[in-house]
């Protein structure tokens, strides 16, 4: 009798449910198609920086261990500053000051918005790392309000070396130089941005650091709006505006401090036409080194709901989606040069708009786009270079090259080591790719091709799956291995109680907090599930562990003997977690219900809608994720045991 009133009162509970729910069920469930390790290829091109990286400190927590030593340590010696630092342009060596700024503007952009991602991926460390290796260059070279060094290095001696960076010798000139007379807009925009983001990234971690960062983005914002003028180059990274790199700092200094002038500066940027006199809300161009339009357009509308800018994005996306050329095999083609670059760029573009305009077609695209470059291809190889099993052996990358030799031998010798992470260039507009180290436009890859990739890779694990983790599972065992009485380790596995769909792992998986209840000693699982808590005492009588995680019922574990290592579950048997306590209160209940129901039927990218209450991460709160927390209606604590 128990169990059947039990199950009727669950009963009960679900059809009340239903009647607070007055929206209709989805007309559509999403369908995931078989997909890639997106964790790997994202944490492989955040990696690709440290092969690029220019300096004193290019080999400190560098991945590659064929970067044999510092490079480049007298930059600025022209002028009297260290200059060293940033990272090198793409196969060569120049620090170029568009992409520079343009790349870590990008990737600290990505990791603002996809933060969660690279949480539950394990890639927020790093991914700070290489931006901060950016930001420490440009603050070296800001050495007073009014000055930005911003090219180091003459392109074209540059280019009649092919070699090391470590071996190449001569100093090289401080070559250009932002200041009141020539203001470099473009440039010094991009890196405003930079600075502005590192300050929102960082100021969680040292807000010291953080503040000096915003300090400097605000004096380069004086120094390059007073005067507008597109900066100073040689033959490579020739602007065509300026307007939209303005426009794209003032966006990121609001963000940072609220200030309306600034948005109101971006707005008025965002519409000055290039040097070309091509209305930016008419723009066919994804964003890039040389045009920022889409992106300031797209994150103006997210945080004004403006449908001016809204419009313009939308526009673009269709573009993209319906008009733009593509080849074959579906991948779009905007240039013919570094074609996958772009593709990547407006896919991230498409994650973004996404959430400001729900709709399941941008998803689509993006997915068509990154599963291209990552094998799904008529060359069935990943243009992510060391990703998959096949991939391009000719990168055009001097380092890389190792000392193979390029004159009159590009074609036969592969590349000595591989440049694990990099997005090369890319196939023509037939599908077809030419493996060859002097064939530039398909083999060479540059600072600039990677920013967007990662955040496209982020949106990818986001929406279609990170499916394997990253990092290696350690294989936890039970003997007794320290003979310190403080330094014994426990480890487990934990899992909600509900089948977690392979895609959305890593972030249903992870993030569950275990700590032991009145010590100083705690840990949170990885994308696995997978926890390890060291520094553990021996205890005969038996710790408490305490499992929690946002919006699950807390768990206590009592007596747990600890008297040498202990695993205290397995993944095909892990310790299981409740869903559904989203007011922290101790109990599943009606509360709970009506929080559900207020948002219930929403969709990333809605008001109503969020994600901490998408039981299943799918995107949409709907009757799935109600099943799963009406499992355990009435719950508390103490039921678990």
């Amino acid at each position: 009798m128990k169990r059947t009133g039990k199950c009727l009162r669950k009963a009960s509970v679900f059809l009340l449910m239903l009647t607070l729910i007055i929206s209709a069920l989805p007309n559509r469930m999403q369908v995931f198609a078989e997909s890639f390790d997106y964790a790997t290829a994202l944490k492989y091109a955040i990696e690709f920086y440290d092969a690029n990286k220019c300096g004193k400190e290019a080999v400190d927590d560098n991945v590659f261990e064929w970067r044999k030593g510092p490079c480049h340590i007298t930059d600025g010696v022209d002028v009297g500053l260290d200059l060293t630092g940033g990272y090198h342009d793409a196969g060569d060596h120049v620090k170029f000051g568009l992409p520079q700024g343009y790349a870590a503007s990008v990737l600290g952009w990505s990791i603002y918005e996809f933060r969660d991602v690279f949480d539950a991926t394990g890639n927020t460390e790093k991914m700070l790392s290489q931006l901060k290796y950016f930001t420490d260059y440009f603050l070296r070279c800001h050495p007073n309000p009014t000055t930005f060094y911003y090219q180091l290095g003459d392109g074209i001696i540059d280019h009649q070396y092919w070699g090391a960076p470590e071996l190449q010798t001569g100093d090289r000139p401080a070559l250009y130089v932002a200041n009141p007379s020539n203001p470099a807009t473009d440039i010094v925009g991009e890196t405003v941005a930079a600075l502005a983001l590192m300050y929102l990234n960082y100021k969680s971690i040292d807000s010291a650091y953080a503040d000096k960062c915003l300090k400097a983005a605000k004096e380069l914002y004086q120094l390059c709006k007073a005067s507008p003028k597109i900066g100073d180059y040689q033959f490579f990274y020739q602007s065509t505006s300026m307007y939209d790199d303005l426009a794209w700092g003032a966006i990121w200094l609001y963000v940072a401090e609220k200030n309306e002038q600034y948005m109101t500066e971006a707005k008025d940027y965002a519409l000055q036409k290039n040097i070309n006199q091509e209305d930016p809300l008419k723009n066919k161009w994804t964003m890039c080194w040389d045009n920022m339009y889409l992106a300031a357009h797209l994150k103006i509308a997210e945080l004004t709901g403006d449908t001016t800018f809204k419009t313009s994005v939308q526009s673009n996306l269709d573009y993209w989606i319906n008009t733009l050329d593509k080849t074959p095999a579906g991948l779009r083609v905007l240039h013919y040069w570094g074609v996958l670059r772009y593709a990547a760029a407006e896919s991230m573009v498409a994650f973004l708009f996404n959430r400001v305009s729900p709709n399941q077609k941008y998803l689509d695209f993006a997915q068509s786009q990154m599963d291209y470059i990552l094998g799904k291809n008529p060359a069935n190889m990943s243009y992510e270079v060391g990703f998959g099993t096949k991939w391009s052996s000719f990168v055009h990358h001097r380092a890389a090259q190792g000392g193979q030799g390029y004159e009159n031998n590009a074609d036969k010798t592969p590349a000595k080591y591989v440049l694990r992470g990099a997005l090369i260039g890319g196939p023509d507009k037939t599908d077809t790719f030419k493996e060859s180290v002097d064939e530039y436009q398909y083999t060479e890859v540059a600072i600039d091709y990677n920013a967007a990739f990662v955040g496209a890779l982020a949106g990818m694990a986001k929406h279609f799956g990170a499916q394997v983790s990253i990092r290696p599972t350690p294989t936890p065992v039970v003997t007794p291995t320290s003979s310190n009485q403080n330094d014994y380790k426990i480890t487990g596995y934990i899992s909600p109680d509900f089948s977690v769909p392979s895609q959305y792992a890593a972030y249903i998986k992870g993030g569950f907090k275990v700590e032991v209840k009145d010590a100083d000693v705690e840990a949170i699982t990885d994308s696995n599930g997978f926890f390890e808590i060291s520094g553990v005492s021996g205890s005969l009588s038996g710790h408490t562990l305490i499992i929690s995680k946002k919006n699950y019922l807390k768990r206590e574990i009592s007596k747990v003997v600890v008297n040498g290592n202990v695993q205290l579950s397995t993944s095909t048997s892990p310790i299981l977690m409740w869903i559904g306590d989203t007011n922290g209160d101790g109990a599943i209940n009606m509360s709970d219900i009506m929080a559900y129901a207020l948002v219930f039927n929403s969709t990333s990218g809605d008001g109503k809608y969020k994600q901490d209450l998408d039981v299943n991460q799918d995107g949409a709160i709907n009757m799935s994720d109600i099943i799963n927390v009406a499992k355990h209606f009435s719950a508390s604590v103490i039921s678990y045991s």
